[in-house]
């Protein structure tokens, strides 16, 4: 899960040097304000997916669900045939 928060993090900082670029030069471009608009909601629904995400996983902890990693076993299982 490391390299994924790696990989989530340079996605987001990606984004980010894209949105101070284009709030640096939109202007009244009403284009590139729709763009700008558009990064910063996808910036904030993989912020907050991450989250959840995060939230989920301590939930779904083996050792208060033993059974789970058998029933996703099973349901592969049946995936695969």
């Amino acid at each position: 899960m490391i390299s994924e928060d790696i990989a989530l993090d340079k996605l987001i900082a990606d984004i980010d040097e894209q949105i101070e670029v284009l709030g640096a030069i939109a202007g009244d471009s009403s284009i590139l304000i729709e763009q700008f608009r558009i990064l910063q909601e996808c910036r904030d629904a993989l912020v907050n997916q991450n989250l959840n995400i995060q939230r989920l996983s301590e939930l779904i902890d083996e050792e208060n669900h033993p059974d789970f990693t058998t029933i996703l076993e099973a349901n592969q299982d049946v995936k695969n045939d």
